[in-house]
């Protein structure tokens, strides 16, 4: 088996430098892999290094005025076909602040357009023909691969792509997040064969991208794999003495967002240090703030130093705030990993970390609620309980819901002294959502890449 994988994600990167999956597919002593990556060549090469796997520098190549027009014409097209998708609502809300301006009448075009059989997926195919990538041609003549693996589903500046059809090379997804099927729009190239977390994913990808069912494998999530060997992570006495705490105490983690997209962050820190430093459950508390790596890290000075408080930020180089340029360190995923096992009770407003607090039986409390700001629909964090890829959270009645202080006071309370409660819809929502949580995805994975392969690696 000979793959090129485009790296050019977070998450992808995390999937394929901090997991086993290197180790499963170099296994087979005839596999051979190059990995095309946008990240630090030199920090990349460092994380993982055998005679048989490749690292090669890739640079990212815009797409051309005609084929970026094209585009936008078919996310016009999808918006109308996938009018319940998260891409919708998402690009419907947004419109609100700008008065929808010419929106209405591009879908108006498009709903005529689709009348006269003119879809999204054809102008994909379309576009397919156009653009070119002058190394990564020169790559595949070099390597000559089996498949190509990529994971970015918006990928707008990876012309890598298309070279890859023309080419006639499989290409493979591999869907990198819960919500990506839904929310990410068009597929600028439509994949052979895909790569899936759980059934829910796979129904949503045959019903969004038109994938058929013999085209998809469901395989898990590579990295939560981590999550169900939770005794190799820190245990409690040791993350308890990093933070000052008694080992009874209460951890109770806010996972914040980007502070460009949900502008409530702060003013929950707030109010979550006010009400933990009041001390009002039945066990002491200490609030551990958890930044994400795509915030902005100085917003959370002023917490520092503050009673029962710990302001956590990533381990990582470089910045993710705007763009992908952040490579986590390897100390991260199990700094990260260990803080949800030693994690009581979980707060944020929608994101997937929901999923991974599951995993541990983590009582979840959702803020669905901006804390006292007066925020226009297209900035208030309620939007993000609305987006399809959210519902089976709320329809499992996995997390508790608040939308106002005294709720909020509530649900703690009960999370705090009841931790056992919605145990059973916890794990409804991971059959659902994730399905398989034995820790062998990565196995999975390479096991899916090769029959597909061996099939004859069919083109759809």
């Amino acid at each position: 088996m000979n793959l090129i994988l485009i790296v050019d994600t977070v998450q992808f990167y995390r999937d394929v430098f901090r997991s086993r999956l290197l180790e499963e597919l170099l296994a087979d002593g005839t596999t051979h892999l190059t990995v095309y990556c946008t990240f630090n060549l030199e920090a990349t090469t460092r994380e993982f290094q055998h005679e048989r796997l490749r690292i090669v520098a890739l640079k990212r190549k815009k797409p051309t005025w005609f084929s970026s027009l094209l585009f936008s014409w078919a996310k016009d097209l999808w918006t109308v076909e996938q009018p319940d998708s998260s891409f919708t609502q998402k690009r419907m809300v947004e419109a609100l602040a700008r008065k929808r301006k010419n929106l209405d009448f591009r879908l108006g075009l498009s709903r005529l357009a689709l009348r006269m059989g003119i879809t999204s997926q054809g102008i994909i195919r379309f576009m397919e023909r156009f653009g070119h990538d002058a190394d990564f041609a020169r790559l595949i003549e070099e390597v000559k691969p089996d498949a190509v693996v990529f994971a970015n589903m918006i990928p707008s500046d990876l012309e890598c792509l298309k070279e890859a059809r023309r080419h006639k090379i499989p290409l493979i997804l591999a869907v990198a997040s819960w919500d990506n099927p839904t929310s990410k729009g068009p597929l600028t190239v439509v994949p052979d064969f895909t790569l899936v977390w759980s059934t829910e994913m796979k129904q949503e990808m045959a019903q969004c991208h038109g994938m058929q069912a013999d085209s998809m494998s469901i395989v898990g999530v590579i990295y939560f794999e981590n999550y169900f060997a939770p005794e190799k992570l820190m245990p409690r006495e040791k993350f308890c003495e990093q933070l000052g705490v008694s080992p009874e105490t209460k951890i109770i983690q806010f996972a914040t967002g980007d502070s460009a997209v949900i502008r409530c962050n702060q003013p929950f820190v707030r109010l979550l240090q006010s009400i933990i430093a009041e001390q009002p459950f039945e066990h002491p508390c200490h609030l551990l703030v958890r930044v994400s790596p795509k915030d902005i890290y100085t917003l959370y000075k002023e917490f520092e130093g503050l009673p029962h408080t710990t302001i956590q930020y990533p381990l990582g180089e470089g910045a993710a705030y705007g763009r992908h340029s952040w490579i986590p360190l390897a100390e991260e995923d199990y700094e990260r990993a260990s803080t949800l096992k030693n994690t009581d009770v979980l707060l944020t407003s929608g994101s997937s970390i929901i999923l991974d607090a599951a995993c541990f039986d983590v009582p979840v409390v959702n803020l669905a609620y901006d804390c006292g700001l007066e925020l226009p629909p297209w900035l208030s964090v309620v939007r993000f309980f609305r987006y399809v890829h959210a519902q089976p959270v709320i329809q499992e009645d996995a997390t508790w819901m608040v939308h106002n202080d005294e709720d909020l006071r509530t649900a703690l309370k009960e999370c705090v002294n009841h931790p056992e409660k919605r145990r059973e819809e916890r794990q409804r929502l991971l059959r659902r959502v994730v399905t398989h949580t034995d820790g062998q995805t990565c196995k999975r994975w390479r096991e899916a890449v090769t029959a597909y392969l061996a099939s004859g690696a069919p083109r759809r």
